[in-house]
Formats: C-alpha cells, structure tokens, sequence
C-alpha cells in the first residue's frame, strides 16, 4: 500500500531537513522526501494532510520502564 504524508514540516536533522516536505511511503519503506507539492500520486495512494503538524523519525522516552513481567501495577507498556 502506497502512503502520501503531504504538507507537514518535516524535521529530521540526520539529513538537515527542516520544512514543508511531502513524503510518499511504499510497502513500508520511504521512497522520496519532496517539497510540499512536489511528490508524484497516481491516485492509488492513501493520503495524510499533515498540515500544522511535525513529521520527524522517531520520538522516544529514554526513562522507560515496562515493568513486564511484575510490577504491573505501577506501569505497563500500554500505559
């Protein structure tokens, strides 16, 4: 399945991006980060308007505790 995120600002400083970009996902994998508009859709893609909205890598909570298997009641990977 083809995925179109359009219009969102894309921030990934690995690759110093910083701005409106479309990126157009394909079988899982990123195929093209373009400029907002930019980006080629045959119509077969499902699109994402990203407007006001951040598209980076990843986020992730570097204090993480899963506390699975035991403790469960202080904390578990849903919560």
């Amino acid at each position: 399945m083809k995925l179109i995120i359009k219009n969102g600002r894309v921030i990934d400083p690995a690759n110093n991006i910083d701005g409106k970009y479309d990126i157009v996902i394909d079988k899982g994998l990123i195929q093209s980060v373009a400029p907002s508009g930019k980006s080629s859709d045959d119509g077969s893609a499902k699109v994402i308007d990203a407007k006001d909205c951040i598209v980076a890598p990843g986020f992730l909570d570097m204090h993480v505790h899963f506390r699975e298997p035991g403790f469960e009641y202080k904390e578990t990977i849903e919560s």
